[in-house]
């Protein structure tokens, strides 16, 4: 195997469309990052095939906060070590889902059960509308594939071009990645169809290219809206910037691991 590059950092997303944290480890299951998009808001009379309330509807969800009440619970299986003793493919047994149980601090400072009535009551007043709920599963509710990667080489890439300071969060990746030395700005666009191995155990095949949407036109702290940043990106890289994997071996990824091509 080649190494290719290293994890630079690890993001969840508790709540779709909300503000993500960042890991120094967690267990990365087939149905992706542990704890990510547990949660997501869904709009009763939105699209039926896409019917999450999101920040292309409300731009400033990017600047609520979601903290999990009992973090360390939620960062790996507490039979881990057992499950991976027997065979890959064995999935450990997930904590209980009151585990999973989530604060969230709006831009204001106001603190929430995430699934408190009051919570509810917040956003249905904020958005005016009254078919708002939240949804909860235990395996991620993610857009379209389990696992999101962007490397910082594509962000420095885009900072230059766009001429303004691209912020990484923009575009909400599970894996930020740097590339070694010697390696193209988008070298992970020839890493399509490839398998890597990350860290001890994880393997991953990339699946496809990324398509963006408006929410990377959203800076993260201010949901202040710049155009440019996806005209820019439809022009120059046919609406792509990063790249989607599933998981073939589950396993826990630590910041810093390394990122090697499987032969």
């Amino acid at each position: 195997m080649t190494t290719v590059g290293v994890i630079e950092s690890i993001w969840r997303y508790p709540v779709k469309s909300m503000s993500g944290e960042q890991l120094d480890e967690v267990f990365v299951a087939f149905s992706g990052v542990m704890g990510d998009r547990l949660y997501g808001l869904i709009n009763d009379k939105g699209n039926p095939g896409f019917p999450w309330h999101t920040a292309r509807e409300q731009e400033d969800l990017l600047q609520y906060k979601p903290r999990y009440k009992h973090h360390s619970f939620t960062l790996k299986p507490k039979q881990l070590e057992a499950a991976q003793s027997l065979a890959p493919g064995v999935n450990p047994l997930y904590p209980d889902a009151e585990h999973f149980a989530v604060e969230v601090e709006t831009p204001s400072g106001q603190v929430y059960d995430l699934g408190s009535e009051e919570f509810m009551s917040h956003l249905r007043t904020l958005t005016n509308s009254d078919t708002l709920r939240l949804h909860f599963t235990q395996k991620n509710q993610y857009d379209c594939r389990p696992l999101s990667l962007f490397s910082q080489q594509t962000c420095d890439r885009l900072s230059e071009e766009l001429e303004m300071d691209v912020d990484k969060r923009r575009f909400r990746a599970n894996f930020y990645i740097t590339w070694n030395d010697g390696k193209p700005p988008l070298y992970e666009n020839e890493l399509v169809g490839q398998r890597l191995r990350i860290g001890d155990r994880l393997e991953i095949s990339i699946l496809e290219r990324d398509p963006r949407c408006k929410v990377i036109t959203l800076d993260p702290e201010t949901s202040e809206a710049n155009p440019k940043v996806i005209k820019h990106v439809a022009q120059a890289y046919e609406g792509y910037a990063g790249i989607y994997g599933a998981v073939l071996v589950e396993g826990v990824v630590k910041a810093g691991d390394s990122i090697e091509l499987v032969a």
